[in-house]
């Protein structure tokens, strides 16, 4: 089913005629609960990953305060489900519930085996679906992998760290049937599966990264129309889960140019996000969705942070030039 953006209400280039010159083709990704396969695009679906290569695993420290068992994870997330068509179907019994509840938690236990733990797919991406993805003239193929715990030392600390490989699909002899799972695993971090529905958009940089003759252009306005989110929430960028684009709003540091170790400035590749949309950016909800309240609000079931967006940088230079992370 397509998913559509409904218009900006507000026509930025006409108002602003310089932030044409700024405009960047993202697409929004629409992820919405399903069960892809390895050769379709997806968020936390199965990769078309070849038999032969061995399954990244991670090497960095953890922070274990928030871990739990991964199959308790994806147990209990059924389990909620089950709960919530049964109550849909009719009355339950909230003192039964508790302690089925209290019985699948004892059911599971799990402990890191001090060994590097394998990764687990966040995202496929075939360019046939995605457009606007580096290197389309030797790729077609973009996967996206995260070890989903914790990391005190990672260059973005305490959230997940990415791992990325770029293929052509028609190398794919042999697809590896059952990739290695965690024992453990920070529950917020372990995406459900999901397909695809991508939507090319338009996207314009946040006031704090424009210039500022421009950005003061933009706050005048909003102040004389009484709307101080016009811009930055309502218009230039849109939320959830993308790729390429300008990502999402900064509100925990200040804008700065992300560099790779070359000095070449490295764009946005995938944006996760810790929902679809919230109170003050539901009026990016697909057209298709009018009306249903918060039932595609968050399909993922990621949360980065206190509900924030982990977006993945590459660098324009190579493709072998290391990623870069930033929280926001």
């Amino acid at each position: 089913m397509t998913r559509t953006t409904p218009p900006r209400p507000y026509d930025l280039p006409a108002l602003f005629p310089a932030l044409e010159q700024y405009a960047q083709a993202a697409v929004r990704l629409h992820p919405r609960r399903g069960e892809p396969t390895a050769v379709e695009s997806s968020i936390g679906g199965p990769l078309l990953w070849p038999a032969k290569e061995a399954w990244p695993a991670c090497g960095l420290e953890h922070e274990d305060c928030a871990d739990e068992p991964h199959a308790y994870t994806l147990a209990w997330r059924a389990y909620l489900e089950d709960r919530d068509r049964r109550e849909r179907e009719g009355g339950l019994d909230w003192e039964v519930e508790r302690r089925r509840a209290e019985e699948l938690e004892e059911r599971f236990a799990a402990e890191d085996a001090g060994i590097a733990p394998p990764l687990i797919p966040l995202a496929q991406l075939y360019f046939r679906d995605v457009p606007h993805l580096p290197w389309p003239d030797r790729y077609d193929l973009l996967q996206v992998l995260w070890c989903p715990r914790d990391h005190p030392d990672a260059e973005t600390p305490y959230n997940p760290v990415f791992e990325v490989r770029w293929r052509r699909a028609e190398s794919v002899e042999t697809v590896l049937d059952a990739p290695p799972l965690p024992l453990v695993c920070n529950g917020d971090y372990v995406p459900n599966r999901c397909v695809l529905h991508p939507e090319s958009v338009t996207e314009y940089p946040l006031t704090a990264d424009l210039p500022a003759v421009l950005a003061g252009e933009i706050r005048a306005w909003e102040e004389r129309i009484g709307n101080g989110t016009a811009y930055d929430w309502d218009a230039s960028v849109a939320p959830g889960w993308k790729a390429a684009g300008y990502g999402g709003s900064w509100g925990i540091i200040d804008p700065y140019p992300v560099r790779c170790e070359c000095g070449e400035r490295q764009l946005p590749l995938l944006t996760a996000s810790s929902g679809e949309f919230d109170g003050g950016t539901g009026g990016w909800r697909p057209v298709e969705e009018a009306g249903t309240e918060w039932e595609f609000a968050d399909p993922v079931g990621v949360t980065i942070g206190r509900g924030y967006t982990l977006q993945l940088y590459y660098c324009p230079a190579s493709e072998d030039h290391p990623n870069r992370t930033e929280m926001f």
